[in-house]
């Protein structure tokens, strides 16, 4: 056979294999009912394993200070000296914060919500349960394999930075859920043209905003994915009509970030003088890297480290569906690039600005990305149910079948297996994962690690309990409301660790400064100060008296002295006010 005759048979048999997407064969859709008794499942199954998981490291006394810290401020809404709302504060995105205050409310009726932390714990456990359904949906949506499916589900609901941060109260569990929902409706948008999925995709990204200030290049960055699929589905419907769509578009999806986005910063503008108190308030992440001598994020390098280390599979995963999306003329492989790529281009950007810390959980959507990319690997045959498909749906692209599915398919299940390894080990890590690293102090591990090194970790898994050992001091005390005076910098976990917070005043009580301005004459009797050094420096009591660590600054009388055997966390001293200050 000639080389002509050879080249042809090859074209006739691919231009074969390029039929139109189609089910392979017609199946009755599933009842709705069955899916959602079965989404609800996942999800309830992976809440259980975040809730156990957050038990345990609370009744071992290990904790977070990011969650500490937001459960303090809802509690302060309800029981602090002054409580009001405002007490959330305008430093953090409120979305955790929010979602807390059910639980707190009932924090004297059961002071282990707060004492224990798990409020937090199980703010966390229900929001990472809710990113683990989406990934489970994601798959239902395309119609893969129910064996493969439960596999990429297990493998991403067991990582261990999942079942951590959905344990642990911090932030990244509502970010990483509402991320899931707004690139599972943006993926849905692209093949049923429907407004519904435009503004789910929308709102899960002004919800995302709420929780992390990342959602804002994610946002953008879909805006311009939704622009483009605009443009291209009117491509026969003249320029004026194409560019009338895609700002009509834009503007449906962006309308709930910009709204939320802009009552936030309004209403931090209002309350604070500051709109953006993040980056430009006292204790906003640019004063704390001021403070601590410039952000430790490492620059580019060890920001796209840290990305490998978490997911070693995803370049080879992001070619394969930028591949295939191309093969298969299948737009709905593009949101998850865009919208969690730009998640991470954002926290690269920052990490070579010298403008963050290198912490790993700040790329944990990286997890997120591998997961969703490789339910895209497979050939998929699903129906998408829409409530009103818009003009221009997509099907499902061509069908071209993988080049050895079952060896592919196998293929990536390593890769997703070799991500939840290699963070297994990076998690134990001092150099990578700074506030993972102490856990392996309280596994099995313990046994393998020499004399200092477990005795290192084991001091930073001891961390705040100094704190709770101060509140029950004060507590013993039967001190009247608004009898301490203490800034949260590095204060916070003794208000929500005491039985009493009303007890104490705190920055965000409209009575703080001038009470700290006059102590005595405004019901306060001892004040809690921390050495002026490093994060120190910018507490409230420093900034007002810098002496008042040493002596006093003649307006109280040193009465307690607090080592502090945690790590990262300063010595106190408590000083009694004077009612007649020194000259």
């Amino acid at each position: 056979m000639s080389t002509q005759t050879r080249s042809q048979t090859r074209s006739q048999t691919r231009s074969q294999t390029r039929t139109p997407f189609r089910p392979r064969f017609r199946v009755r859709r599933p009842d709705r009912h069955i899916n959602r008794t079965t989404a609800l499942v996942v999800y309830g199954l992976a809440a259980l394993l975040y809730l156990a998981a957050g038990i345990i490291l609370s009744a071992q006394g290990i904790f977070f200070g990011d969650a500490l810290s937001r459960l303090q401020t809802a509690e302060s809404v309800f029981f602090s000296d002054r409580p009001a709302l405002a007490n959330i504060g305008f430093v953090f995105t409120p979305l955790t914060t929010l979602a807390e205050l059910p639980l707190a409310v009932l924090s004297p009726l059961l002071p282990a919500l707060t004492a224990s932390a798990l409020a937090a714990t199980a703010v966390s456990a229900l929001f990472m349960a809710g990113a683990v359904r989406q990934v489970w949906l994601v798959g239902k949506d395309g119609g893969v394999s129910t064996v493969f499916l439960v596999t990429v589900t297990v493998l991403f609901a067991t990582n261990p930075m999942i079942v951590l941060y959905g344990a642990n109260g911090m932030s990244e569990a509502p970010f990483l859920f509402t991320c899931a929902w707004a690139t599972r409706r943006m993926m849905r948008f692209a093949r049923t043209d429907d407004v519904h999925d435009l503004m789910a995709s929308g709102l899960g990204l002004s919800l995302a905003f709420l929780a992390r200030y990342e959602a804002l290049a994610a946002a953008g960055a879909g805006a311009l994915v939704v622009a483009g699929l605009a443009l291209v589905r009117g491509r026969e419907q003249g320029r004026r009509m194409q560019w009338e769509r895609a700002v009509t578009d834009a503007v449906v999806f962006l309308f709930p970030v910009i709204l939320a986005s802009a009552v936030w910063f309004f209403t931090s503008w209002l309350t604070t003088g500051t709109a953006v108190a993040q980056f430009s308030g006292t204790y906003g992440n640019a004063a704390i890297i001021e403070s601590t001598g410039g952000g430790a994020g490492g620059g580019t390098v060890a920001a796209l480290t840290r990305i490998l280390l978490l997911a070693p599979g995803l370049p080879i995963l992001v070619v394969a569906a930028v591949v295939l999306a191309r093969r298969r003329h299948s737009p709905g492989l593009f949101p998850p690039l865009v919208v969690l790529g730009s998640v991470l281009g954002f926290q690269v950007f920052t990490a070579a600005a010298g403008a963050t810390f290198g912490l790993l959980r700040f790329f944990i959507v990286a997890v997120l990305l591998a997961t969703m990319l490789s339910l895209l690997v497979p050939l998929t045959v699903g129906e998408l149910r829409s409530s009103r498909p818009g003009r221009f749906p997509w099907d499902g692209g061509t069908a071209l079948p993988l080049y050895r599915p079952r060896v592919t398919t196998a293929a990536t299940l390593v890769l997703l297996l070799a991500g939840t390894v290699s963070t297994t080990v990076t998690m134990t890590d001092r150099r990578w994962a700074p506030q993972e690293y102490a856990l392996a102090a309280a596994t099995p591990l313990a046994s393998r690690l020499d004399g200092a090194d477990l005795d290192e970790r084991r001091a930073v898994l001891r961390t705040y309990r100094t704190e709770r050992h101060l509140a029950e001091f004060l507590d013993a005390r039967d001190l009247a409301a608004g009898s301490v005076l203490l800034d949260t910098t590095f204060g916070f976990p003794v208000p929500l660790f005491s039985e009493r917070p009303s007890t104490f005043v705190i920055p965000s009580d409209p009575d703080f400064v001038t009470s700290l301005d006059d102590p005595y004459a405004h019901g306060v009797r001892y004040i809690l100060a921390v050495p002026p050094d490093g994060r120190g420096s910018r507490d409230a009591v420093n900034l007002r008296y810098p002496t008042f660590y040493d002596n006093g600054s003649g307006v109280a009388t040193l009465d307690l002295e607090i080592v502090n055997d945690g790590a990262g966390q300063p010595d106190f001293r408590l000083y009694r006010v004077r009612e007649t200050p020194v000259e």
